[in-house]
């Protein structure tokens, strides 16, 4: 029977498949592209990055761990609010602030 840990695993792992896959200029494009939005925006989701003309990249999953890598330098927050995607069938997106 799975557990959380391997579920944890499970998606840490398809994260990390996805970054690897994901062409390097676009993640720094868009690295630098949320830094910019995030100091215009009080508030965003990653549907709002697109709406404001985040090129997309052949996966947009890709943006899930420039996001996390964005938290992780700084440069973004959590706010600990989700907003329904307007893109993925109402999945609830984290709601983003500039740290």
């Amino acid at each position: 029977m799975p557990t959380t840990l391997d579920a944890q695993k499970k998606r840490a792992a398809a994260i990390a498949q996805v970054d690897a896959n994901a062409d390097a200029e676009w993640k720094a494009y868009a690295l630098g592209f949320i830094a910019e939005l995030s100091g215009r925006l009080a508030e965003f989701t990653t549907d709002d990055l697109w709406d404001a003309g985040l090129i997309k990249p052949r996966e947009p999953r890709a943006l899930g761990p420039v996001m996390r890598r964005a938290a992780k330098r700084g440069l973004i927050t959590t706010t600990g609010a989700f907003r329904a995607s307007r893109y993925r069938n109402c999945a609830p997106l984290p709601v983003w602030t500039a740290a």
